[in-house]
Parts: structure tokens; sequence; C-alpha cells
């Protein structure tokens, strides 16, 4: 059982769909044609140059204009644009013209009627001998241009020699002359046109030189437009995959027409200039011929005493021949030239007529009748009134519609005969008693809308583009409870914009555990309902649609869609009643206008209807859903600060949580991303549409209701940031690359002198691992190893990654938990001795594992840092007592000699004193052990080799600073002794001298030995 008892729940066949509404419509019968023809708003006009002005009036006074013709002006245009209704008028005009013995009519279809076929219209009615002789020239021509191929290139090299030979035209500008002759030459467009290698593109299927071949010979097909074919100047923006190949002339006027688009203009121009004279050429009978088969045929109906009326479905298909067409449709009876009177009404769009046509057309022109309603001028026509002699149809179907033609009866109203008439009618509405279901007044106006460019009602849109596409497809969905369809949806979703355009709303109405449920009622109530947001519609549509109320919701208080409407009395067939002209019926009024929603809100409403966000939006929403995970990750640097290492997308932090990377909306991303919010997930969609409102707001309270949508938020955020902290934390028990880098640190520790690094307690070596470096090594007497310890203090090179990276993987905290800490018990495991060997885990990034290699490789290479430091440090093995004591001895000494006026000139008392101030307590016992560390080098581990080198180089440097001046002191007192006689007093000093000597002398030679030469560092 369905809404409609035992009938199925569809009042129509699907196939009678596309018989009725076929692609192309002059293909259905009389019947048919008549039983869905509405009338049509046309403005008319009694002067063709003028855009002003003007009566609406229906077809029935097109019918009247046309049959008063004075001979004088027996051209009737139909302008409009394309699929506005023209050719539709043409059709029922030979229809419903009186029939006459008097005339002859030549009604000229604009789809599959070839050049031959329109010539042989025109000579079906000639009996003359001239008329035999043209219907053999026409066959004769016709079947000598049979193969498409070879018609296209006689074309091509016709429209060349004509060009060349006819382009140069000199009645322009000096300017235009000039440019025209040089597309004329032999150099321009003919060589273009006559290039192999541009052969392709000027040859191609949807160019103008294939399309004129195909309509000439075929005629148009329903999917060509009604424009005239032609060049145009995008045909001459010419590009080929091999330039080089093209003549030199042929890749040069290409160029200059690919960089000069007034310069395509021209060429445009003068190319269909051309179009006439090469179509009669290649296809044997033009313009000529057509004018003088219409002047033979109007001699001969003369004779007869018969007029001819000729009807033209589409101007443009004369194009090359239309110029013999425009010549006998104006020519006029004279004493000499006896000629039929002629009636011709022509649908052409405005564009070409207006643009194309010659003067003399004007001048024989009656009037206009014009589809293209101007914005002060309205019409009474309803689209429902239109669609629903469509739907009537359809469910009458064609045989029955021809069946009652036959018999010269009116189709029946199919509604008549169904159990839920007046339900249905009530629920969807109904014009002159025939109802709009499936639609109502708002579907069909929100389908329409989708399919209209701009505010035009375009009628074959309406019928292929909205009725055929529901009525065919949608048949059966509605039988199997599948209706409103996601085709349906798809189709017209443009038409309903702002309707139910946020998650929220259609969260609302949902049915639990149901989702295609769910998604057809969100449809139902945006296509069918008033446009006041979630609620149930009048309960015959949740009934015919299967899909129930939601008892949550109010139901929808205004029920009537259909506003009633004044009959409109049958006509008979031959349509001679005229037609009462009803008033409108009054539209739905519009929905509210939306409440003003933020930016990125209403992007995220788009994004979830369409699938489509701007770049910025995308950013914007991917650094909103990043901030409240983060709030919720809580991830520091282990100081207390918020680390920018988990939101940099590092490699040497991989993996990382960075906004740009870490969260996809859409893409190829999804199934890689740390956080996937896809536009098809209704959760996700209303945590992000959540967010952007509280973003924009500042507060819940601001945000409609902001309650609901806090908890959802809360709660999906956590679940994002658990996703996170599984991906980016470490497994407890993944020490393995903890233990490389902690022992990499700490070999970088002790390269810096950081005593703590070389105590045996464990704290003290993991606060060494981010302990402060002391004073590095002077860069002028240790320049290796200044270098050395340069490359791990700078704070970009590989300590301070190694660090960041370790503090990644034992410093953390996670919400609102514990302070944050250092997780000490798992850090110490990793500083065991065993652990500095582990195998790197695969995870761990190349340049991680190349930074602790590296340190590992340079803490090692000693050898430079030793010879440096070696040479820095003084024997002092047999200085023969404390640096102090003999520097006092050597002090009092000068001192002495300086009272006697017996002192050395070169001597600087004051500077070794101070020098000798300058040693400090200890200074002593470290140099005395770096020598013993030198000493025993071959045997020392790698560890107490690296403390060696990298102790401080101040004692040595302070002992030397005295000890040479020193030496150099009592080598010149020494010879300023032996060159004078001695006295008493002097071989006192001398005695005092010489016990110094001794104690200086072999610390002397020492030292001397370390500096060399030069005597220093």
């Amino acid at each position: 059982m369905t809404w409609r008892g035992t009938l199925p729940a569809a009042c129509w066949e699907a196939r009678e769909a596309s018989t009725i509404i076929p692609v192309e419509a002059e293909s259905t019968s009389n019947g048919v044609f008549l039983a869905t023809h509405t009338s049509i708003p046309i403005l008319l006009r009694d002067r063709v140059d003028s855009a002003v002005g003007g009566t609406i009036v229906d077809e029935h006074n097109l019918r009247r204009t046309v049959e008063e013709l004075p001979a004088d002006q027996p051209i009737i245009p139909i302008l409009g644009k394309s699929g506005t209704g023209k050719s539709h008028l043409i059709r029922w005009l030979r229809i419903n013209l009186e029939p006459n013995d008097a005339t002859r009519l030549i009604f000229v279809p604009k789809h599959r009627m070839s050049l031959r076929g329109i010539l042989e219209l025109i000579l079906e009615h000639a009996t003359s001998e001239r008329a035999a002789e043209l219907r053999a020239k026409v066959a004769a021509a016709s079947d000598a241009a049979a193969d498409e191929t070879t018609a296209q290139l006689r074309l091509r090299n016709e429209l060349a020699v004509l060009v060349e030979t006819r382009g140069a035209d000199k009645d322009g500008t000096p300017e235009e002359n000039d440019l025209r002759a040089f597309l004329a030459s032999a150099e321009g467009l003919p060589a273009l046109l006559s290039d192999p290698v541009f052969r392709r593109r000027l040859l191609a299927d949807n160019g103008p030189i294939a399309r004129l071949v195909r309509e000439k010979l075929s005629g148009k097909g329903s999917e060509d437009k009604e424009d005239a074919f032609g060049f145009t100047a995008a045909d001459l923006d010419l590009s080929v995959d091999d330039v080089s190949k093209a003549g030199v002339d042929a890749a040069s006027v290409a160029s200059a027409l690919a960089s000069d688009a007034p310069l395509r203009d021209l060429a445009a121009k003068m190319l269909n200039e051309q179009l006439g004279p090469a179509v009669s050429e290649v296809f044997g009978i033009g313009g000529d011929d057509l004018k003088q088969l219409l002047v033979e045929l109007r001699l001969d109906l003369h004779r007869q005493g018969l007029e001819l009326l000729l009807l033209i479905e589409d101007f443009s298909i004369f194009q090359g021949i239309q110029g013999g067409l425009i010549d006998a449709i104006t020519l006029l009876p004279t004493e000499t030239l006896a000629l039929c009177p002629m009636r011709v009404v022509m649908a052409v769009t405005t564009g070409y007529f207006v643009n194309q046509m010659p003067e003399t057309v004007y001048t024989r022109t009656y009037k206009v009748f014009d589809l293209e309603l101007p914005p002060d001028k309205s019409a009474p026509f309803d689209p429902a009134r239109f669609a629903a002699r469509y739907l009537n149809a359809v469910r009458v179907g064609s045989e029955e519609i021809d069946k009652h033609r036959t018999h010269k009866r009116v189709e029946p109203n199919h509604c008549l005969q169904c159990p839920v008439r007046d339900k249905c009618h009530q629920a969807f509405g109904e014009v002159e008693g025939v109802g709009l279901f499936p639609f109502n007044r708002r579907a069909l106006d929100r389908a329409i809308r989708s399919q209209s460019k701009g505010d035009a009602f375009v009628a074959r849109d309406v019928l292929t583009r909205v009725l055929r596409p529901v009525l065919q497809r949608d048949q059966t969905e509605l039988d199997e409870g599948r209706f409103p369809s996601t085709g349906f949806e798809s189709d017209f979703r443009t038409g309903a914009l702002d309707i139910l355009d946020n998650v929220e709303d259609q969260v609302r109405l949902r049915t639990p555990g149901d989702p295609e449920l769910s998604e057809r009622r969100v449809r139902m109530v945006r296509f069918w309902g008033p446009g006041h947001g979630p609620q149930n519609l009048h309960p015959t549509i949740h009934e015919a649609f299967a899909i129930s109320p939601l008892p949550v919701l109010i139901t929808e208080q205004q029920t009537l869609p259909h506003q009633p409407s004044v009959p409109e009395p049958v006509r008979p067939l031959d349509g001679t009643k005229k037609p009462i002209v009803v008033d409108p019926p009054t539209p739905t009024p519009p929905p509210p206008p939306p409440a003003l929603k933020p930016t990125l809100v209403q992007a995220v409403d788009e994004w979830h209807s369409s699938g489509k966000l701007l770049q910025s939006h995308r950013n914007d929403l991917r650094k909103i859903v990043h901030s409240a995970v983060i709030g919720f990750l809580g991830l520091e640097d282990g100081y207390g600060g918020d680390s920018g290492d988990w939101t940099k997308a590092r490699a040497e932090f991989t993996p990382s949580f960075d906004a740009n990377t870490s969260i996809a909306l859409d893409g190829s991303a999804l199934q890689t991303a740390l956080i996937s919010i896809d536009h098809r997930n209704v959760e996700d969609v209303r945590v992000l549409r959540a967010l952007a409102w509280v973003n924009a707001k500042g507060s819940w309270e601001d945000v409609p209701q902001g309650d609901a949508l806090q908890s959802l938020c809360l709660n999906r955020v956590q679940e994002w940031a658990d996703s996170v902290s599984a991906c980016l934390l470490p497994s407890e028990g993944d020490d393995a690359e903890l233990g490389r880098l902690a022992h990499a640190l700490l070999s970088v520790s002790k390269a810096l002198g950081i005593a703590d690094s070389y105590r045996n307690d464990v704290l003290s070596r993991v606060k060494a691992l981010f302990a402060s470096p002391p004073k590095l090594a002077d860069p002028v007497h240790r320049p290796h190893m200044r270098r050395l310890q340069d490359r791990f203090a700078d704070p970009k090179a590989d300590r301070d990654t190694l660090q960041r990276r370790l503090l990644r993987l034992t410093s953390y905290r996670q919400g609102t938990g514990k302070p944050l800490a250092i997780d000490l018990p798992r850090l110490v495991r990793a500083m065991r001795d065993d652990a500095a060997e582990a195998p790197w885990p695969e995870h761990v990034p190349e340049q991680i594992r190349k930074a602790a290699d590296d340190i590992k490789k340079r803490t090692t290479m000693l050898n430079q840092m030793l010879d440096e430091t070696r040479r820095l440090v003084p024997d002092v093995s047999d200085l023969g007592g404390d640096v102090a004591e003999v520097a006092h001895a050597l002090n009092a000494l000068l001192s002495d000699l300086a009272a006697l006026a017996q002192s050395a000139n070169s001597i600087n008392a004051p500077a070794l004193h101070s020098a000798a101030k300058s040693v400090k307590t200890g200074d002593l016992k470290k140099v005395r052990d770096l020598s013993e560390g030198f000493d025993a080098w071959p045997t020392l581990t790698a560890d107490q080799r690296l403390r060696l080198v990298t102790l401080d180089e101040g004692p040595a440097l302070r002992i030397r600073a005295w000890l040479d001046p020193a030496l150099a002191a009592v080598k010149v007192l020494e010879q300023k002794f032996q060159a004078e006689s001695a006295s008493e007093a002097q071989r006192e000093y001398d005695e005092t001298l010489q016990r110094l000597v001794a104690g200086l002398e072999t610390l002397s030679r020492e030292v001397m030995d370390v500096a060399g030469p030069e005597g220093g560092a």
C-alpha cells in the first residue's frame, strides 16, 4: 500500500517523460505539442530599430499579425536568446495557421536539416523546367561534397584563396587597411590556413570549419547553439605542440594573433566575410543559387495564382548562403518581375538580427516579436502553469493524447481519476485542477531558480533540466520510498541556498540511527518547506514521501502552498477562441533573511553542503582547531613554557602537531593527518562550526545553542587530543632512542667542560645534559678546542636539537594533570652505560641519528686538541719550590739591585711582580696534573682524555705569563754579573742569584723546549 492506496506512489510512467519532453522539441507529435503548449509572453514592437516600448501579447496576436502581413513588408522576426521558445512559436504557427489552398507553406526546421535538405524543401513546390535543372544541380553538388574530411580541406583551402584575393578591403581606416593588407598577404592568414602544423587546430571537431561542414552536410544537432557558425577571436588564439616545425610565416602570424586581441577580432571578421563564397565553391551551390531558386519558385507560384509562406525555425542554419535568402525574401514584385506574394516568419537570435542583418531586411520588416522582456515590462506568466501542462501530459501519456487529438478532443486531466486528488492538491498545490506533485510551488520555484541564468525564464532549461530529470529519474525513487533523492538535491541545490544551510538545523531533522531517512527529511524541508528552519510540513507531503514527522518539531501552519487561479477556458484545437489573460498567482513570500553569521561559520555551512572551501578559510579553521587541541594537550618544553617544537613541522621533531600539516579538511590528506575532518561527517562539521562561532564571538553565551555545543566541542576536542597524544607521545617502554640521545648529550656536556657531566651520581649527569657551559676555551691558544665547543654551544646546533628531542620524550603533561616534571626514572634508565650503544629505533628521523653520530665522532678525535694543549703546559717538576716563593726571591733581588743602581734596564720588575701576583694557589698543582695526564695519554679512556683536554687552560697560561719574563730576567742578570769584577757585596748577591738560578734553570730549559723556537704557543 502507498499513500495512493493500491496505486503506485508516483502517478506517471518514467518512460513517458522522455517522450513528452524530448531533447529536440519538434520531435513530439502535434497532439503532445498542443497538450503541453503554454502561452509565452511576447513583446510586440512596431519598429525594428527601437529597443524601448512595446506591448505584451501572446501567440494568437502573432498568428493574426502573420495573416495580415502587407505585401511590401513581408518579414516578421521572432527574437530571443537560445532556449526562450522561438522555435516553439514557429511550430505553433505551423499547426494553428488557417489552412488556405492558395498558400504554399515551407517549414524549415532547425535540426537535422542539411543544405541539400533546405534546398529540396523549396524545390518541392517548384514545377518549372528551370526548377528541374536546379534540382539536378543541387543533387550533383551535394553528392560531390558528401565526404566531411574532403569538404573541410576544400573549405580551408578556399578560405585561404579568398582571403588572399579579396581580404584586403580598402574601405576601413588607414590603420585597419594596413592590418588587412598584412593578414591578406601570402605571409598572413593564407600561410596559417595552409600550414600542416596548424592544421589540427584549424580542423578541430569543435572548430568553425568542422562545425560549418557538419551542418551543411547533416544539419544542426540538438547540442548545437542557435548562433550562426563562424570564426571567433578565440578560434585564432592558436597554439601547437611543436611550433618549431611550422613554417616561418605561419609561426609569425600565429604569434602576432596570440599577442594581439584586436588583430584576432579583425582576422575572424575577414574569414567570416569569405565564408559565403567559400561555401558556394565547396558545396557547388551558394547564396546566388538559393536566390535564383526562390525567385524561380515565386515566379512559378505566381503563374499558378498562389502565395508563399516561409517559416524558418532558426535563421542561422543559412550561414554561408544567407545573402541569397535575404535577397530573395526582400525582393518585391514589379511590373517586369511577376513574383507571388511571400510572407516570412523567422526565429533568429537577437544579436544576429541586430548586428548582421542588412538594412534591406529592416525596411521589409512589418513587426518584431521579442521573447526577451525588458526589466520594466511585466507579464502574466506563471511557471507553475507552464509546468502543470507537462506534468499532466506525462501522466496521461503520449498514446492517449494522440488518440484524443485524432478525435479532436482535448486531452483529459489525469488528476480527476486519482484517489488522493483533494489532499494532494491541498498539500502540493494545483493549477486549474492539475496537481503539481511531486513538486509544490516552492520546490518548483527553487528547482527552476537553480537552472536559470539570472532572473530569465528559459523554457528549454525548465523542461530538460528540471521536469524531465525528476519525472524520468525519480519515479522509481518515489515508488520505493527513496525520494527526494540525492540526484534531486545535487541538481537543484543552488536554488535553495541559505535554506537549512547549517548543520545544526539539519541535526534537528535527524532520525537517530537512520541517516538515509534523515537526509531525505532535510531535502524535503529545504525544497518543499517555507524556508523558516526545521519543521514538519503538511502531513500529506510526509505521507507521500514516506518520511515520518518528528514529534519535537512544530508543523507548518500555512499549509496551502498553491493559490487559486482563474481557470483557462478550453480552446478548440483550431485556437480560434480568444484566450483569457489571467493575473499571475500571488508568489510565495521569500523566507526572512538568515541571521547574520560570522564569515567562517558561513564558510563551514557552504563547505558542508558543497564541499567547497576557500584556502584562506581552510587555513583559519585549521588554526582554530589546532589552538583548541593544544589547550587540551598542555604540551610544554620542560621549563614551564609552551613548546614550539610540538607545533612546528620540522623534520627532526617528526611527528609534530602542526596546523597546516596535521589537520586535514577533506582532500587526500584525510587518511594520513592526525586530525581529519570530512565535510560529510555531521558531528565533525558541527564541532568545527561551533568552534568558528565561539572564535568569532569570544564566549559560548553568544553562540546559538551555546551550552549544548560547548559540551559537544569539549568531548570531540578531547577525542582529537587523545588521538594526537597517541601519535606524538612515545610509549613508556621505548627507551632506545632516549638512551642514545642522553649519551650523545652527555658527551657534549663533557666536551663543553661541564663539571657535573664527569661526576658519578646520575642526578648530576642529568643536570649536566641541560647545564649552561662554563667559559669556553681561549680561541687564540686553543683554536681547535674552541671550534669544537662552539659547534656544541651554538643555539641552532646539534646540542639544542637533541635537547629538544629528549625533552619531547621525557617532559610533558597532558590536560589538567600533575604539574610538569621530567620523567626522571625513565631518564635515569637511559643514562646507564649499556644504553649508549642500543640500536636506533626505525622511527627516529635521520637528522637526529646523524647529529648524535657526529657528536660521538667529534668527541673521540682529540689528537689536535692534545697537541695544542700540551704546548701550553710548562714542565714545572724542577721548579724547586712554590711559584710564589721563587717569585718573591726574584723580586727581592731585583729590588736590592735597584737600590745599588745595579739593575738592568731591560728587566721590567713591576710587570714581573704583577704576573707573579696573578698566579693562583693551586695553579702549579693543576699544571703538574696536566703533565702527568699527558704522560699517561695512551692508557686513558675516551672520557678521561676528553676531560683532560677540556680542563681550564688558565693555570698554565698564568704560570707561563710569569715564568717566561722571569727566565729572561735571570738570564740578563747572569750576563751582567759575568761582565763585571766582583766586590764583597756583589759576591753576596751573586750567591743569592746562584741559588735562584739553581731552582730555575731546569724549568727554564723545559719551558723553552715546550715553547719552541718562537717561545710561545
